[in-house]
């Protein structure tokens, strides 16, 4: 894939999505067939990416702003859910699913579209990037779910969830890898690397199989909607400028930042009691709107 031109490239990543789409309009798959392709792609897929091209990735000072801008992105979107929760005047349930919208980033689904325009390095960029969004998810993102719904949680259990997380742990053998010097031998580097994004295709087919537009005149759903990406967009651009981020870098930042709403927060929002119709609903929009402005923005912000 990685041979043709952007494009094609991206049209094909259209086409996986109708598919996904048609398959689930005709019986042929359902919401537990996507889980199973979400969570190949988690296991196994990101992983190999990850250590193919986090590995070889020429890292400086301005590289460590990538995960601490996720990190203080969603913590800024928690307190502007609240503020937004209320004034909607919205149920706990409701407060919860809103703020789970707002923190939760589906960077699986740019990083198809960051591959096929930008190459291995701006993947790499996105994915350290992605990095604090992970462990904020493992933490902060998961205390907020517990929080307003309907189970308790406590620092065991969340570090049991960050330690099991398989992408962290891939992380961590990348970025060994590359502090150590080593460079991982030509065959195996294009093992991971192609397998990985031949894999990563399944997210695309799986976001079609649950796209879900319920609720879309809720203005809930709407809120949702602009906190992630608008106000998200708008925090990574004022910290770029506060960091002096530029290039590639900056570009991955602002990408990161705008990404559409995870399909993690449905799947904490179903777990915790939170209103699950919400999340799915808001979840579906964004990423249908994400097929129109991720491409768009990759071809704006292009370095």
């Amino acid at each position: 894939m990685s041979g043709l031109p952007v494009s094609l490239q991206i049209g094909l990543l259209g086409v996986l999505f109708v598919a996904g789409l048609l398959a689930r309009r005709a019986g042929l798959l359902g919401p537990q067939h996507a889980g199973k392709m979400l969570e190949l792609v988690l296991n196994v897929g990101l992983p190999a990416l990850f250590i193919s091209n986090i590995s070889r990735l020429e890292l400086g000072v301005e590289v460590a702003a990538l995960p601490a801008a996720a990190v203080l992105i969603i913590v800024l979107l928690l307190l502007a859910s609240v503020v937004t929760g209320r004034q909607l005047k919205l149920s706990r349930a409701d407060q919860g699913a809103l703020a789970l919208c707002a923190m939760c980033i589906n960077n699986a689904f740019q990083f198809s579209f960051v591959l096929a325009a930008w190459g291995g390095e701006g993947f790499a960029y996105l994915a350290l990037f992605d990095f604090g969004h992970t462990l904020m998810q493992g933490t902060l993102i998961y205390v907020v779910a517990a929080w307003f719904g309907s189970h308790s949680t406590g620092v065991a259990a969340i570090v049991r969830k960050v330690l099991a997380f398989p992408l962290l742990w891939a992380l961590l053998v990348a970025l060994a890898i590359n502090v150590s010097g080593y460079v991982l031998p030509q065959p195996v580097s294009l093992v991971l690397d192609t397998g990985g994004r031949l894999v990563l295709l399944l997210v695309v087919v799986a976001l079609g199989i649950l796209f879900d537009v319920r609720l879309l005149r809720s203005p809930a759903v709407m809120a949702a909607v602009l906190l992630r990406t608008v106000l998200g967009f708008a925090l990574g651009w004022l910290l770029a400028e506060l960091f002096g981020l530029e290039g590639m870098v900056r570009a991955a930042l602002l990408v990161g930042a705008a990404g559409p709403i995870g399909f993690s927060s449905v799947v904490l929002a179903s777990r915790e009691g939170l209103n699950r119709d919400l999340s799915a609903s808001a979840a579906s929009i964004s990423v249908l709107l994400g097929f129109v402005y991720v491409p768009l923005g990759l071809w704006l912000l292009a370095p």
